[in-house]
């Protein structure tokens, strides 16, 4: 049985291919960026070049396709890429392919916290795609995570970069709003196994970690991993938000953009045990899991808080 993958060669993207791969799957990637797919050369997948915004593309990915897990999202908006276009229309677009192939089950990635609300253009695009599934006809599966880590993420990397170079962290506000970290490959494992379980179709999935954690906590579990003692400068949100307006100003890719700051006060995390509830294995927790944060120079450091993630950070 076929299964078509769009952004395969993402953070997530990369490890639900190897993990499908594991469990015998036949897997299609519908692949962006011609060369991307180099990181594939030694796992068996059948490769295909477009992107959602591209109808007859799609319809070409889907031919023959049983099963569509739809991974693409931005979360930081480009001149071509928002959200509306991207998260939204773009889920339209692969729903309609799916749709007009015969594709006879859906899984979806969205996010923990979306929700109809404009004042929250992200989440609220991840809604919107939310919707356009639940309405789409389609045998689905939606999945919400809450904040993603591992080798290669942006968070965690942004984080060790500020314990790297600062004796006192910054943490926006009180550093109270709670994260629930779910592992990478966790997350992958649990995407694979959602498309032998059909007693999970319309349904609506919210997973995280096995721990519910502070951002405060975070950094302390960060600040730990790097052998580091730091203390936390809490920064009132008034002047975040005046320093992320100069740094949008200032910066192509600052380290946080305006939309990131907002959901900051949104709820981040699911329910306690629904990975071991429904896929019958503990996720990894934080602690002990984020060794990678260490690979963090402090030249590394210096290009993230700069806007730049290095490639050898970012492509892992």
């Amino acid at each position: 049985m076929t299964v078509l993958v769009t952004g395969p060669t993402g953070f997530l993207g990369r490890r639900v291919v190897h993990k499908l791969v594991e469990h015998n799957y036949e897997v299609r990637c519908l692949v962006h960026s011609p060369g991307r797919e180099r990181i594939f050369d030694q796992v068996p997948v059948d490769i295909y070049y477009g992107d959602v915004s591209n109808a007859e593309a799609l319809a070409s990915a889907c031919q023959g396709v049983k099963q569509v897990i739809h991974l693409v999202g931005v979360i930081r908006e480009g001149r071509s890429a928002t959200y509306d276009s991207i998260n939204r229309v773009g889920t339209e677009n692969v729903i309609a392919a799916a749709a007009a192939g015969r594709v006879s089950q859906f899984v979806h990635i969205s996010a923990v916290g979306a929700v109809n609300d404009p004042e929250l253009p992200y989440l609220r695009s991840k809604w919107e795609a939310e919707q356009a599934v639940i309405g789409s006809g389609l045998s689905y599966t939606i999945i919400r995570p809450s904040l993603v880590f591992g080798q290669g993420d942006e968070f965690m990397n942004s984080l060790a970069s500020l314990v790297r170079l600062f004796p006192l962290v910054p943490v926006i506000s009180g550093g109270r709003n709670r994260l629930q970290p779910i592992w990478v490959d966790d997350l992958a494992q649990c995407i694979a196994l959602s498309l032998s379980r059909h007693d999970l179709h319309g349904h609506t999935l919210e997973l995280g970690g096995p721990d519910q954690l502070s951002y405060n906590q975070v950094v302390d579990v960060i600040a730990r991993a790097m052998g580091k003692r730091r203390k936390k400068i809490h920064v009132p949100i008034w002047l975040m938000r005046m320093n992320v307006a100069l740094l949008q100003r200032l910066m192509p890719r600052p380290p946080i953009n305006a939309e990131m700051l907002k959901m900051l006060r949104v709820r981040n995390v699911a329910e306690l045990g629904m990975v071991e509830q429904t896929f019958g294995f503990r996720p990894r927790p934080l602690e002990g899991s984020i060794d990678f944060v260490n690979d963090v120079t402090f030249r590394d450091a210096l290009k993230i808080n700069m806007g730049n993630m290095p490639s050898h950070i970012r492509d892992h």
